[in-house]
């Protein structure tokens, strides 16, 4: 048996593609609340009979129990930062870099909320971690125009 080996020339290639996608997502009882309270000014979170946590952003089920969570509570917009990275390079469609992204646990809740802090001197990289370090006090900011989206809370900064 002989054995034919072939080379086939292969050119490696890439071909840009534009997306420009809008779409409407269906949000749901429990999302749908949630971005309704935004646009009132109220942070909501949800827990349940059988649950442990109270969680924010809202989820339709526990976690642990598994039982749906349908009790609601308002919460103050203040809480601890638990973590922040800095987003040094940013992408088209996105916010000016620098920015940063912290992980806020609000008073009440077990769970995270994810939200832009502001705030922070970027002019120094090495002493960022410095100016707001874990546990440090911050506060939601609103919109003035709300209209039910993430983004009805503007950002978080240090509460004073």
């Amino acid at each position: 048996m002989s054995e034919t080996t072939s080379t086939i020339d292969q050119a490696v290639t890439t071909t840009r593609v534009h997306w420009d996608l809008d779409y409407d997502i269906h949000l749901g009882e429990t999302w749908g609340r949630f971005m309704q309270g935004l646009r009132e000014k109220k942070i909501l979170a949800n827990t349940g009979a059988k649950s442990t946590k109270v969680y924010v952003p809202p989820q339709a089920y526990c976690e642990d129990s598994f039982e749906r969570n349908d009790e609601w509570v308002e919460l103050s917009g203040e809480g601890d930062l638990v973590v922040f990275t800095v987003v040094w390079q940013g992408f088209r469609g996105g916010p000016k870099a620098p920015y940063a992204i912290g992980g806020i646990r609000l008073d009440g809740a077990d769970t995270l909320l994810m939200h832009y802090i502001v705030g922070l001197d970027f002019s120094d990289p090495a002493g960022i971690r410095a100016q707001l370090p874990a546990g440090s006090r911050v506060r939601a900011v609103w919109a003035e125009e709300r209209t039910g989206q993430i983004l009805d809370i503007s950002h978080f900064e240090p509460a004073v």
